[in-house]
C-alpha cells in the first residue's frame, strides 16, 4: 500500500487513515516479527496506490525504454541432496516461506473484495498433488483457499535495506532488514520471494507515521541484493525469485513508472537464473495474456480470489519442477 508527494493535498483523511491500517496488516519490528500471533480478522481493505495514470509518482531517474530479458535457465531437480535427504516425506514436509508484501499476504478470504493471496491454494495444489508440505513464517493471515495460514507477506514493506517504517515506533518496514531472523526462525527449505511493488511508490514525507523513503530507479539492485544476502547468509534454501503479474496500474503504463515496473521484473529473472539454488518463478510471462480484467481488483495491482489462482498454478509449475514429483504411496 501506497502514496506519493505529489498527491499529498488531494488525500482525504480517511486516506490518510489507511495507512495506520496498513500497520495493523504488516508486522512492525524485527523483535516483534519474530513472535508467532494470530492475526485479527481483516473487515475491509481499501487501496493506498494511485488510481490513475496521472496519479502515478515519477521515479527520479531514466532507465532504458526495454530492458532485455535474460536467458532462463531449466532448473535442474534437487530431489536428492546431502543437505536435505529426507525433505518432502511425511515425517519431514518440505517447509515453504511465501515472502513479500500485501500481495503475499492478502487480506480476508471471506470477503472476495479485498486483495486474495496465492498461498493457500498452492498449498492445497501441492497436498493434494501428494506432497507434504509445511507453510511456515510469523505471519497468519488466512489465505483464500483455506489451508495452512504461516507465511511471511508484510503489506507496505519494501525491499530494502532502507528506511521505510509503518508507524513512528516500528522497527524497519522492508525485507532486508528482516529475513534474517525470520528464517532463522522458521528454518525453511524453500523461500518465494515476490517483492519489489512498493519500492516504485516512495511515502517521502512521514504519513501518520508511515515513511517509505525509496527510489524506484534502485528497486533492481535491491532485488540483486537481497536474493544475494538470502544465499549468503542461508545457502541451503532454495529461493524462488517471482516476477510481479501484470497488474494494470503498472503493466499498461507506458510513463517512467511503467519502465521501472519493467526493469523490476527483469532483475527477477536475473535474481532468479542464477544458479546456486535460485530459481525464476514467471509470474510475467506466463501471466501476460492469460491474466484478465477480473483477475485484479479495484485498485488496479491486489489480484482477486482469480488473479491469486492463476498466480498459484504458476509458483506450483515452478516448484514441482525443481523438487521433483511427489513421493509414491
Amino acid at each position: 500500500m501506497t502514496a506519493q508527494r505529489g498527491d499529498s493535498r488531494g488525500r482525504s483523511a480517511a486516506v490518510l487513515a489507511l495507512l495506520a491500517l496498513a500497520g495493523t496488516l504488516a508486522a512492525c519490528g524485527g523483535a516483534a516479527a519474530q513472535t508467532e500471533t494470530a492475526k485479527v480478522p481483516i473487515t475491509r481493505f481499501e487501496s493506498l496506490f494511485p488510481t490513475t495514470v496521472a496519479d502515478a509518482p515519477k521515479a527520479s531517474a531514466t532507465l532504458p525504454a526495454s530492458a532485455p530479458a535474460p536467458a532462463v535457465t531449466a532448473a535442474e531437480p534437487v530431489t536428492t541432496t546431502a543437505w536435505l535427504p529426507d525433505a518432502g516425506t511425511p515425517d519431514r514436509p518440505w517447509r515453504i516461506m511465501a515472502l513479500g508484501d500485501s500481495i503475499t499476504q492478502g487480506a480476508d478470504p471471506t470477503d472476495l473484495s479485498t486483495p486474495q493471496t496465492y498461498r493457500g491454494v498452492l498449498y492445497r495444489s501441492l497436498v493434494e498433488a501428494g506432497y507434504h508440505v509445511d507453510m511456515v513464517g510469523s505471519d497468519r493471515t488466512p489465505p483464500y483457499g483455506g489451508g495452512d495460514p504461516d507465511g511471511e507477506g508484510h503489506g507496505g514493506y519494501s525491499i530494502g535495506p532502507d528506511g521505510a517504517t509503518l508507524c513512528e515506533v516500528c522497527g524497519p518496514a522492508n525485507i532486508a532488514d528482516n529475513v534474517d531472523a525470520w528464517v532463522q526462525q522458521s528454518q525453511p527449505d524453500i523461500v518465494l520471494l515476490l517483492i519489489g511493488m512498493n519500492d516504485l511508490f516512495p511515502i517521502t514525507e512521514r504519513r501518520n507515521g508511515a515513511l517509505r523513503p525509496v527510489v524506484p530507479a534502485e528497486a533492481p539492485d535491491k532485488l540483486a541484493g537481497l536474493v544475494a544476502q538470502i544465499q549468503a547468509n542461508h545457502p541451503e534454501v532454495l529461493v524462488f525469485v517471482a516476477s510481479y503479474p501484470p497488474v494494470p496500474l503498472l503493466a499498461t503504463n507506458g510513463g517512467q513508472i511503467g519502465v521501472d515496473f519493467a526493469a523490476l521484473n527483469a532483475a527477477a529473472i536475473t535474481a532468479g537464473s542464477t544458479g546456486d539454488r535460485a530459481y525464476y518463478v514467471p509470474l510475467a510471462e506466463e501471466l501476460a495474456t492469460a491474466w484478465a480484467p477480473g483477475d485484479t481488483g479495484s485498485d488496479n495491482v491486489h489480484p482477486t480470489a482469480e488473479g491469486a489462482t492463476k498466480m498459484a498454478g504458476v509458483f506450483y509449475r515452478s516448484i514441482t519442477a525443481v523438487i521433483g514429483p511427489p513421493p509414491a504411496g
